[in-house]
């Protein structure tokens, strides 16, 4: 197995459009559809991976309910292994009310549910040890698992010889968003903050560069700062980039873009890949995802997504295209 991803799944409600102003008026609004499907940080990227040709299992916690079961059909549907997806028959699927605006901006509303039970006692380390990487996705989601018990799954994971890899989210006070990752980033080889989350860890530093300076000490080999339609920020703390991300003529929904990212990016470093060459595919990836509705039903194969890129071979810097074409 390529990848095991470690964290949330959800089944997501995808209601479009909803007017910004929906809370201030009185009537009832009018959709043309909702949307079900699912989500979640881990389930995403195991989906993501899959697509582009890795071998990905979830570990994860869900219900005794119909979205569980709607979460295990697709993982089957889609051949990501979710027979370490445990059932908690005291807690209910999370589930997600993601409201997208024309532009594609999104306003969720969710229930943690199971999510919150998923610990450090769940985590088989017989099955995680047949992978290459582990991504945990996302810090300060998980009451039980998040600080001591993410910091002792990657401790064990690089004694297992693996990759370890984690996105956040930053929803929380800052002072525990940062408590909450500062003992696993010590274990953490690739870390994915956004630079509003990066913002918030870092107690109000601003640029990139700075970011860099303040995650060199916890030993990062790599620190991905995804800088949403602008592209990503790439440094291994010797070199660093700025690569631009491709051109969307129309935006449809942004929800699972990171996710898609991070998925694309494990997928090139997998293939032994730069990580700037990584990051170009990554940026693919999101481009194509954020015009289809769903966490990752933009997502392409990998065959389909080195087309995309190709086809866009001018807005790749000249010197990471032969890679591509």
């Amino acid at each position: 197995m390529d990848i095991v991803t470690i964290g949330s799944a959800v089944n997501d409600m995808v209601l479009k459009p909803v007017p910004n102003t929906l809370l201030n008026q009185d009537a009832g609004v009018r959709i043309p559809e909702i949307v079900s499907t699912t989500g979640g940080d881990a389930l995403n990227t195991a989906l993501d991976c899959v697509k582009l040709g890795m071998s990905a299992g979830l570990i994860a916690k869900v219900g005794d309910d119909h979205y569980a079961h709607v979460i295990h059909e697709h993982l089957e549907q889609r051949g990501v292994d979710h027979s370490q997806v445990m059932t908690d028959p005291n807690a209910e699927t999370s589930l997600s009310f993601v409201c997208l605006e024309p532009s594609g901006e999104k306003h969720v509303v969710h229930t943690c549910g199971a999510n919150d039970e998923l610990s450090y006692e769940d985590v088989d380390f017989d099955y995680v040890a047949k992978a290459k990487f582990i991504q945990y996705g996302s810090a300060n989601v998980h009451k039980k698992l998040d600080g001591e018990g993410i910091t002792k799954v990657f401790k064990r994971a690089k004694e297992l010889g693996l990759t370890t890899s984690m996105d956040v989210n930053c929803n929380l006070p800052p002072e525990e968003c940062f408590a909450n990752i500062k003992d696993v980033l010590h274990y953490t080889d690739i870390f994915f903050p956004s630079d509003y989350e990066a913002e918030i860890i870092t107690n109000g530093l601003k640029t990139c560069e700075e970011f860099e300076e303040f995650f060199r000490p916890f030993g990062l080999k790599i620190l991905v700062v995804k800088l949403g339609a602008k592209g990503v920020f790439v440094t291994d703390f010797t070199t660093r980039r700025y690569l631009s991300t491709f051109q969307v003529e129309k935006v449809v929904d942004v929800t699972g873009c990171g996710d898609a990212f991070v998925a694309a990016f494990l997928t090139g470093l997998s293939k032994g890949w730069s990580m700037e060459e990584a990051a170009v595919l990554g940026n693919a990836v999101g481009s194509m995802n954020c015009q289809a509705i769903g966490a990752n039903m933009g997502v392409a194969s990998f065959e389909e997504t080195m087309a995309y890129i190709k086809d866009r071979i001018d807005e790749v810097p000249e010197d990471l295209r032969a890679r591509f074409q």
